[in-house]
This record gives structure tokens, C-alpha cells and sequence, in this order.
């Protein structure tokens, strides 16, 4: 027992044949100092140091409970045994070390110095260790380990450092073991072994850019695991990662070669990515969020398994990755799945919701299931996006868009066409949509086809799909846009919204009505047997080619704010019931003021409804020249908005070819 004494010098404590207890110092200076206790080991409360240029061996068993093992600057200690309780100290450039060939157990301590595990050496670690110095796992050659004994909890603000080998590693000791890591684990190696459990409660990073640090146990992650520096996070087992982020950083990488996520957050930020060879994203029982870009490559495959939100982007490369259900998968999120002509999305049987964007190319289903598209699907390669559903069949509540030049073909039973009605979802069309078995005579979805070469058409025949469509029903929309021509073999009838956008035309071989809804016309509609306007709008600042009788309301211009002149090739007969709206905001008609220009002659009855827009005050004597035909007849019964202010008030003349508002004085 050394009670107050210092012990110093170089030497040997020991042998191996006494038992130690030390309540002062023994200190090693000028050389090495072993301290080698028997087997009933040494109990330290006080100091063992290595001063400047001295190295300590400790060889045995110590209980250091409220002692300390110190290495200071520009000295070495050498452990070679078990220590428990206390505290492991350097200053400076001293280290704590374990050297090539022997081990070392720490249980229950403090390390708050630099403490270095060499070739070929290793230290097993039981019960809690505040570690709020660096613990490294140094190699020159062999392998250096760490081992977790029981349940290891790793505390403090320090960190353990994997350098300069792919074969360190974090392991179990016996088969059965914990480790709780609240600290910060980086660089290279491996992280795990069979028998042992990880659960992550502070950072696991993969740093090196030469060789990755391999996850290889089960782990639960509440906090992060991430790829920096350049760095190669390889995830090769199970991670619960509820509440946990896993993120790849500026040009690192995670690959998720054989394991499984499930739940938390995953992440990128500059230029990082994850990557997969088989690996799993499981939402089954907690939402995974993929906020990052997730890449498929080299002819791998991503499974998917329950609800995925997706709000950054997963890419399917071009060697023809894909993406496999093993269980029925909501992919959901603002973000988007990327395919090319060799990618794939398929489930055997397990049923798809789509409620996020997939573009491209490539085939959806082509191992059959029931998919259904509360999202966006979008073909816009030069290889069609084929969706191919097993004999559910495939239903759209979403939107459908095939760019121009692509073409999105539905290969299989489509829920949305029944006979010969086509029933919700929206359908948005630069380029071609597939249906097999298509003559769409009712719409009750929502259309719009942009461009000359937007088109449904039947794949068995290649016809046009909507050559004889006759309606389009209540809270349903046509629009033709950006030049867009459609010709129908029937008569029309509109209950919904039909939109003729400026360039674009719409013509109908027999008659075309309106019994609700609204009709805009900024291109060419043509009805060659007449158009009749019963209840809704009908509104533009384009051509109506067609007789025209009308018994419910005209807006002249594209809104009763928005003035224009709408043409009328043919007559117009306005009955008791119509109206006619018409805008006043300046003197340029047109562009300032509505005006309805007919063709042939008119006849005039129902309501005329006047309005001031923008702040427009006219002058007395002001005229505007509201209709205009080749004969007229018959005048408005009722004509609201006549008064301008207190002073002025319009007055409306009937020509013999026009009518005007002209300004005059009165309230």
C-alpha cells in the first residue's frame, strides 16, 4: 500500500506476485515503469502518471474508483488488462495506449484523453463509458477492435475514431451484447457484428473517402448516421429509424447494399446521395421520408413496403434499376421518381398508390398489381411509360401528362373507362395517351390537350379516341390549347366547362348546346348545325362559327373584367331568358371595351348588363359600339348598369346594323 508516498522512476511494481493498493503517486519519469499487480489485482484512488518522456505499463487488474491513470504531454501509457471506475487523463501530446497483441477492458470509467488502440490490439468496453476525449482504433497493418460486453453505454461529448483500416471494427463479445451510443462513432470499418444490438442516440459517421464504415447490426436510430466528407456509409442490416435522420452529405454516399430502413427521415445535402444494390425502405408501420436524392443503378433494385413520402427525388438509372414492392406501397410527397426506358416498378400482386410525381419512361406493373394514381404520372422520354396492372386493373384519381412527343399507354384494364365514358382524373396532354378499347363519347374527367399533336387515341386501331365525343358532363372540363384542332362526328353537349384556347378549334358536325356550365371561346368553335346557349355561360374573345340562340348568358370577353370582341360567324337570336354582358374600362374596343360582332343578322330580347371596370369614368358624348350585325331587330327588354354617377348615364341607340352606348347627361 503506498498511502502518501510518490512512487517515481522506471522500473517494475510487482511482478505479477503482490497485490497494490495506491492512495498517493507513482508516476513513470525517465524510462518505463511497469506496474504489475497479482491476481488479486491493484486498487488506485490516487495518481498513476507517465511524465514528459516516461511510459507506464499497467498489466493486470486495477479497481481505479476514484483514482486516475494520466499520461502526460510527450508521455505514454500502456494498458494491458482490466480497469474499472476512475479515470483515463492525457495532456498535450500524451497517450493512453493499447498496444499490437494485447487487450484491454474498460468498465464503468471516464476517458478524457487520447486513448489509441494499435495494430493488431483491442479493448473490450463494459458497463458506462463517459468518454469526453478521442478513443481511436489506429492501424499501420492488423486490425484493431473494439468490443461491447453486456450493455455498453457510450456517453459524453468525445468521440471514437476508426483510422486507417477496413478491418477495424465495433463487435460483439459475447453474443449477446448492447451498445448505446450517445457520442459521435466515425471513419472506417465496421460497426456491428452478429449478437450485437446498436442503438444510435448520437452520430455514426462514415468520413473516410477511401473505405466505408459497414453498419452490419441490427440498429435503432433516434438521431444520425451519416456519410461526410466523401465518405461511404454502408448500411447492410436492419435500422429502426423512427425519429432518426440518415443523411449524405456534400459528395458521400450512403448505400443501402442489403438492409432494410424503416421510418425517420432520409437526407442529402450538396452533392451526396444514396445508393442501393437490394436494399429496403419499410414505411409498413412508420412513415419513411426520403427528402434526398436516392438513386437506383446498375441493374439494382429498391424495395418498397408500405408508405414512402417522398419529397426528394429517387432516380432509376438508365441500366435498369427498379423499384419492387414487397408489400401493398403508398409512395406519397411532393417529390419525385425518375425512369428511363429500362426501369421498372413492379409487385407481384401488391397493390400500388401513386400519390407523388413519376416521370419518364419504362413500365409500371410489368409483374402485375392493382395500382391506382392519386398523384402525377408523366411520359415525357422518347420511350413510352407503360402502365401494365394486373386484372383490378389500373384507376386514375390523379393526373395523367404525356409531353410532347411521348406517349403514356395504358396496357390493361383502365377503371376510369367505362364503355364509353371516360370518369375522373385529369388528363394533361402535349403528346399521346394510350387506352386500349377507346371511344370516349362521355367525359367526366378533366381534358386539356396543348399542341397539334396532343391526342387519346385506341392503341388496338390507332384512331382518335374523342372522334365522337358528344358530351361533356356536369364538373367535368375539354380544353384545347396551343393549337389544337378536334373534330367530333356527333352533336355536342356541354353541362360542364369546354375551353377553345386562342389558335385552337373545336368543331362539331351537328349541334352543339349548353344546358349548364360554361363555354370559352378564344380560338374557333364551330357547330356546323347550330349552337344554343340554355343555361351557364358562354364567353370568349374568339370566332362562334354557328346560328347562335342563346337563353342564358354571353360575356363578351373572357370575364366581365376582361373585355374583348367576340365574333359570331352566322345569326344570333337572343330570347327573353338570355343576357348579354358587356365590359366598359375605356374607348379601344376590344382591348377597353366588349364588343359581340355578328355576321349575319340579329334579334334582340332579354337583358343587356352593363359594366364599369378599372376605375373608368366616360365623358358625356362618349360612344361605344357594343353589337354590331348585318341587320338587327328586336331590342333588349331590361338594361342594367345604364347609370354612370349622378351627372351621366348611358343610352343605348339601336341602329340598323349596330348598337351603342352613347353617354349622356342625367343620373
Amino acid at each position: 500500500m503506498n498511502a502518501d508516498n510518490t512512487i517515481q522512476g522506471e522500473g517494475v511494481i510487482g511482478y505479477g506476485t503482490i497485490g497494490l493498493t495506491n492512495q498517493s503517486s507513482i508516476i513513470a519519469s525517465g524510462g518505463t515503469l511497469t506496474v504489475q499487480p497479482n491476481s488479486t489485482g491493484m486498487t488506485n484512488s490516487g495518481t498513476i502518471q507517465a511524465s514528459s518522456g516516461g511510459t507506464l505499463e499497467c498489466i493486470g487488474t486495477f479497481n481505479n474508483a476514484g483514482g486516475t491513470i494520466q499520461a502526460l504531454s510527450g508521455g505514454t501509457a500502456i494498458l494491458d488488462g482490466s480497469f474499472t471506475g476512475g479515470t483515463l487523463s492525457t495532456t498535450g501530446s500524451g497517450v493512453i495506449q493499447v498496444a499490437g497483441g494485447n487487450g484491454s477492458t474498460l468498465n464503468g470509467l471516464a476517458n478524457d484523453g487520447n486513448y489509441q488502440i494499435l495494430s493488431s490490439g483491442s479493448t473490450t468496453l463494459q458497463g458506462t463509458i463517459n468518454n469526453t476525449g478521442k478513443i481511436s482504433l489506429l492501424s499501420d497493418g492488423g486490425r484493431t477492435d473494439l468490443y461491447i460486453s453486456g450493455t455498453v453505454t457510450l456517453t459524453g461529448k468525445g468521440s471514437v475514431v476508426m483510422a486507417n483500416n477496413p478491418d477495424n471494427s465495433i463487435s460483439s463479445a459475447t453474443g449477446n451484447d448492447t451498445l448505446i451510443n450517445q457520442q459521435t462513432i466515425q471513419g472506417e470499418g465496421t460497426v456491428g457484428s452478429s449478437g450485437l444490438t446498436v442503438t444510435n442516440q448520437g452520430t455514426v459517421q462514415a468520413n473516410n473517402a477511401s473505405n466505408p464504415l459497414v453498419l452490419v447490426s441490427a440498429t435503432t436510430n433516434t438521431a444520425t448516421l451519416e456519410a461526410s466528407g466523401g465518405g461511404t456509409l454502408e448500411i447492410q442490416s436492419t435500422v429502426n429509424n423512427k425519429g432518426g435522420t440518415i443523411l449524405a452529405a456534400k459528395s458521400s454516399t450512403v448505400l443501402l447494399s442489403t438492409g432494410t430502413i424503416s421510418g425517420g427521415t432520409l437526407k442529402t445535402s450538396g452533392r451526396g446521395s444514396f445508393q442501393t444494390d437490394s436494399g429496403s425502405l419499410d414505411g409498413t408501420v412508420n412513415v419513411l421520408t426520403n427528402a434526398g436524392l436516392f438513386t437506383v443503378a446498375n441493374e439494382s433494385t429498391l424495395n418498397l413496403e408500405g408508405t414512402i413520402n417522398n419529397t426528394g427525388t429517387i432516380a432509376l438509372d438508365t441500366t435498369g434499376g427498379c423499384l419492387a414492392l414487397l408489400q401493398p406501397t403508398t409512395l406519397t410527397g411532393s417529390g419525385t421518381v425518375t425512369m428511363t426506358a429500362n426501369n421498372c416498378i413492379y409487385g407481384s400482386g401488391n397493390a400500388f398508390t401513386n400519390q407523388s410525381t413519376i416521370q419518364g419512361a419504362g413500365t409500371i406493373g410489368n409483374s402485375p398489381m392493382p395500382i391506382t394514381n392519386d398523384g402525377t404520372m408523366v411520359a415525357n422520354q422518347a420511350s413510352p411509360l407503360n402502365i401494365e396492372p394486373d386484372s383490378n386493373g389500373f384507376t386514375n384519381k390523379g393526373t395523367l401528362a404525356a409531353n410532347s412527343g411521348s406517349v403514356l399507354n395504358i396496357n390493361g384494364l383502365f377503371n376510369n373507362l367505362s364503355g364509353t365514358t371516360l370518369t375522373g382524373g385529369t388528363y394533361a396532354l402535349t403528346g399521346t395517351l394510350e387506352l386500349q378499347n377507346a371511344n370516349i363519347v362521355t367525359n367526366a374527367a378533366s381534358i386539356t390537350l396543348s399542341g397539334a399533336s396532343a391526342q387519346i387515341v385506341d392503341s388496338n386501331t390507332n384512331n382518335n379516341a374523342l372522334a365522337n365525343l358528344a358530351t361533356t358532363a356536369a364538373n367535368a372540363l375539354l380544353s384545347l390549347q396551343g393549337g389544337q384542332s378536334l373534330t367530333t362526328a356527333a352533336s355536342y353537349a356541354n353541362k360542364g366547362k369546354t375551353t377553345v384556347g386562342a389558335g385552337s378549334g373545336l368543331t362539331v358536325a351537328k349541334t352543339y348546346s349548353q344546358s349548364a356550365g360554361t363555354t370559352t371561346v378564344d380560338g374557333t368553335l364551330t357547330a356546323k348545325k347550330g349552337l344554343t346557349v340554355r343555361k351557364g355561360t358562354l364567353l370568349g374573345q374568339g370566332t362562334v362559327a354557328a346560328v347562335v340562340t342563346s337563353n342564358a348568358a354571353i360575356t363578351v370577353g373572357d370575364s366581365t373584367s376582361k373585355p374583348g370582341i367576340l365574333s359570331i360567324t352566322g345569326t344570333y337570336t337572343q330570347g327573353s331568358a338570355g343576357v348579354l354582358n358587356v365590359s366598359i374600362g375605356g374607348k379601344q374596343v376590344g382591348s377597353q371595351y366588349s364588343q359581340l360582332a355578328i355576321s349575319n343578322g340579329s334579334d334582340l330580347n332579354g337583358t343587356l348588363n352593363i359594366k364599369l371596370i378599372n376605375g373608368y369614368v366616360p365623358s358625356i358624348g362618349d360612344e361605344f359600339t357594343i353589337l354590331t350585325s348585318s341587320a338587327l331587330t328586336g331590342q333588349f327588354a331590361t338594361v342594367n348598369g345604364g347609370s354612370i354617377n349622378s351627372g351621366e348615364h348611358f343610352q343605348v341607340n339601336y341602329g340598323s346594323t349596330s348598337v351603342t352606348l352613347q353617354v349622356v347627361s342625367g343620373p
